[in-house]
């Protein structure tokens, strides 16, 4: 049992929602394609700074910050209504890194990307007034769809990709309901809705 949480912990752990964005602008950058070839690697790099910055020490300084000052109970977030103020903060941050790649005409499908997960993270702080959905999976949802977008997008074939992202998404699901964080409703639901609002998103911003 103690193995099994550990586990399901790492997994967690490495596949953290505040990390995916690093995880899919590295790909984005780095995949051979019109975006790398036009983009020197120093900047490639700054950029990926950047959004791991924004969008992962920012938001866990807050959460921290939250947790010290008694705003919030739980680091791990477990209750709905302890999610609220850190998702807010986090979607403001990833707005903050839309408005910058707007300012440095970067390609558009880096800003839709960034656009596409604050959508995904309003709707989960919309949605967690209500029901304790799983972030972890929202994210989860919008990485693998942003997969398949680009490779149908920029005509690359990302098939090991995309099949990793849906393996890892049935071990990271399987790892939030072994912990007894999630139903297997909040865990589908979460997958889905993140899938969906990515994928539309992303090619109503590209059309």
């Amino acid at each position: 049992m103690i193995k099994n949480i550990t586990w399901a912990n790492l997994i967690s752990f490495v596949f953290h929602p505040l990390v995916l964005p690093t995880f899919a602008i590295s790909i984005l950058l780095f995949i051979p394609s019109y975006i790398a070839f036009s983009i020197p690697l120093v900047a490639r790099r700054l950029i990926i700074g950047l959004v791991f910055v924004n969008t992962f020490i920012v938001p866990i300084l807050v959460i921290v910050l939250m947790k010290k000052s008694g705003i919030i109970q739980d680091i791990n977030l477990r209750e709905k209504k302890e999610r609220i103020y850190p998702t807010l903060v986090s979607a403001f941050f990833y707005l903050f890194t839309y408005y910058l790649f707007r300012q440095a005409n970067l390609p558009s499908v880096l800003g839709n990307f960034i656009a596409g997960a604050t959508c995904v993270v309003l709707v989960g702080f919309m949605i967690s007034f209500y029901w304790k959905i799983s972030f972890h999976m929202l994210s989860m949802g919008g990485f693998t769809a942003f997969l398949i977008s680009i490779s149908l997008f920029l005509g690359y074939e990302m098939h090991l990709l995309i099949l990793a992202s849906i393996l890892t998404t049935g071990l990271l699901g399987t790892a939030r309901l072994k912990l007894n964080s999630h139903t297997p409703a909040q865990v589908y639901t979460g997958f889905i809705i993140g899938a969906g609002i990515m994928i539309t998103l992303f090619f109503w911003l590209q059309g």
